[in-house]
């Protein structure tokens, strides 16, 4: 059980409101649900009368569209959407899909490739929209447009979308499935899809319901840490970076964590240099817009900062 100070339970109410106002209604009910399962010290009935009114009439159950969410992609601004496989789960196919964005119009253009995953845990849906807003954001720019190659996996985890739950149809935490001849259908094509790239950088787009604040996995080399700094504190304006000295169970020091779970995504082939590997963490308690915000932010900056650390020869 997470224990919420009253300070903290004061903020959840806050962005539970704000989601409402928002109309983010499924992030409502599933916050309010981990309440109702009893995952905090907090119960229901502590919540003022209008956001358990809210609940209540929410339902019981709440489904997401997959469909509905590749109608969004942008693939006609600067990307080009790409097929990588199909899963099977309910009597339903799910394509497993990647925006790759277009090649640079001169052929003598050098870009630097790099990865964004997004939505392996279905109910972070704050990582597949920042995915799909950084997508918008990097086809605007063209100091990003020209020196990079990027590829986003905008959900590795459709069936977990739709149902928001963090586990695939088959109740499997994917994030823990990689490098363990996983038999799990996400987990084989991304391995497939993984192998066959070699990356100068890869992102992994996350949240985390126990923490208050910003935090980041740089697990790769120094370049890892150098770049998430200022990725968390140019985000920090959004939401608060954490500053516990123990997060998710791992020593952490200013929102920056340097070890991964076993298990877990990451560049599947080894260029060199070593690519860097970051994995940015938004706290899900908070109102949706704003962790989606605080992601591309931080997205965005590591893009802008490996550039400057590229151009200065400074590759740590």
């Amino acid at each position: 059980m997470t224990r919420l100070t009253p300070e903290q339970f004061g903020i959840v109410v806050r962005e539970l409101a704000l989601m409402l106002d928002a109309g983010e209604g499924d992030e409502f009910w599933r916050v309010m649900t981990m309440f109702a399962q009893g995952r905090f010290n907090r119960q229901l009935t502590e919540f003022p009368a209008h956001l358990q009114r809210a609940f209540a009439a929410a339902g019981r159950r709440r489904r997401k569209d997959y469909t509905v969410l590749l109608a969004e992609l942008p693939q006609d601004a600067g990307f080009n959407l790409v097929t990588i496989g199909n899963l099977e789960c309910d009597g339903k196919s799910f394509p497993l899909v990647k925006l790759v964005s277009l090649p640079p119009a001169s052929p003598f253009a050098t870009q630097i490739p790099i990865c964004l995953t997004a939505g392996i845990h279905g109910d972070e849906p704050d990582g597949v929209l920042a995915a799909h807003e950084f997508a918008r954001r990097f086809a605007r720019s063209p100091a990003l447009t020209q020196s990079y190659a990027l590829t986003i996996y905008p959900c590795l985890n459709p069936v977990g979308y739709e149902r928001l739950t963090r586990e695939n149809g088959s109740g499997k935490d994917l994030n823990r499935e990689f490098g363990r001849a996983s038999a799990e259908p996400e987990v084989r094509l991304i391995e497939a899809e993984l192998r066959t790239q070699t990356w100068t950088g890869f992102i992994n787009a996350h949240s985390d319901y126990e923490s208050f604040g910003l935090y980041a996995y740089a697990a790769g080399p120094i370049i890892s840490e150098r770049l998430a700094k200022p990725a968390l504190f140019q985000a920090s304006g959004i939401i608060p970076i954490n500053t516990d000295p123990v997060i998710d169970g791992h020593p952490a020091e200013l929102g920056i964590i340097n070890q991964k779970f076993d298990g877990s995504l990451g560049p599947l082939s080894k260029s060199d240099p070593e690519p860097f590997d970051i994995t940015l963490e938004t706290p899900n308690l908070f109102a949706l817009h704003k962790r989606v915000e605080a992601q591309a932010t931080a997205i965005e900056t590591i893009l802008h900062e490996y550039r400057a650390v590229a151009s200065e020869g400074m590759y740590l």
